[in-house]
């Protein structure tokens, strides 16, 4: 028996391996299929999640925009309409505190209008109108001014004072000074605004000494003043 016969005898037995190794392949895609999610009514899957259409839509327009929704949020991807509408816009108000831009709110805001005109619900409207105000909303929080006012703008020791402050961040904490002393730390509601009473402490500078009251946004560093003075 020459090579070639030797060869012959073998082709059956690499045939085999090769049915084996397809069949394997076989398996293991059916296996990934099978683990992934079953979308029913008008969802269907979009990066291991099911999802509306719509929401699908305004991913793909942040991520055409360079705010990649797919990778900022996470576990959130999935859910309605309003919980990746929702999810999206802290996900850029948290881009916007450690980077200092409001590049993110600007792509949500923007993609949020284009899904509110294409989301076919009512309810998938409002969420898209919602959570574009509130996008808006803090886009330019963080752009203006912070400011305070106090009453009354003289006191005595150990008497209170009002103090009112707007344009911080939302729900930052804000620290208040009188002089160089830390008298209170309160937190920013949701609009960026916060209402409280503080003492006079015992540290205030002297009489016919003016100082100041002092607001400070301890993410963003806002910060604003007004003149006070002790009395005797």
């Amino acid at each position: 028996m020459d090579a070639r016969d030797g060869a012959w005898h073998k082709q059956p037995e690499r045939t085999s391996r090769l049915v084996a190794l397809l069949l394997v392949q076989f398996a293991f895609s059916g296996l990934l299929v099978a683990c992934g999610p079953t979308c029913t009514g008008n969802t269907r899957e979009y990066n291991g999640q099911c999802l509306g259409g719509v929401a699908i839509t305004y991913i793909e327009c942040t991520k055409g925009r360079g705010f990649d929704l797919t990778t900022k949020l996470g576990g959130k991807l999935g859910g309605t309409f309003k919980v990746v509408a929702d999810a999206s816009v802290e996900a850029a108000y948290e881009e916007q505190k450690q980077e200092n831009t409001v590049v993110g709110l600007q792509v949500v805001s923007d993609c949020l209008k284009i899904a509110e005109a294409e989301a076919d619900s009512a309810a998938d409207k409002t969420a898209a109108e919602e959570s574009r105000t509130r996008a808006d909303m803090i886009r330019k929080q963080v752009q203006e001014t912070a400011q305070i006012e106090i009453d009354p703008a003289q006191a005595r020791i150990g008497e209170t004072l009002s103090v009112s402050g707007r344009n911080f961040y939302p729900d930052e904490i804000v620290a208040i000074y009188l002089h160089a002393t830390l008298v209170k730390q309160e937190k920013a509601d949701s609009q960026g605004a916060f209402s409280t009473t503080v003492a006079v402490p015992k540290s205030a500078p002297p009489p016919d000494f003016p100082t100041t009251v002092t607001a400070t946004g301890t993410t963003s560093q806002k910060s604003a003043q007004v003149p006070f003075e002790r009395l005797p």
